[in-house]
């Protein structure tokens, strides 16, 4: 992989002891770390979906594309949390 992606090996071998820190956590923080991932992700792709429209005629119109929003987000999970 070193010929391929010289630039993340160097990266990952600078960085190791910082990186390699996450390998140490429980199971249980682990598992909130891969949730708070998935919280981020989503809440940037409903920012994605409402940032384009400047202005709603009302809140029930920004809650209608919120929800259509997260339907389609949901639509295209594919892995799941490890328990």
């Amino acid at each position: 992989m070193g010929d391929k992606y010289p630039v993340v090996i160097r990266s990952l071998q600078a960085n190791w002891e910082l990186l390699s820190q996450y390998f140490k956590y429980g199971k249980e923080i682990r598992l909130i770390i891969y949730t708070t991932n998935t919280v981020e992700g989503f809440n940037r792709q409903i920012r994605k979906v409402t940032k384009s429209k400047s202005v709603f005629p009302n809140d029930t119109a920004l809650l209608k594309m919120v929800f259509l929003a997260a339907q389609n987000i949901i639509k295209k999970w594919t892995s799941l949390i490890p328990k």
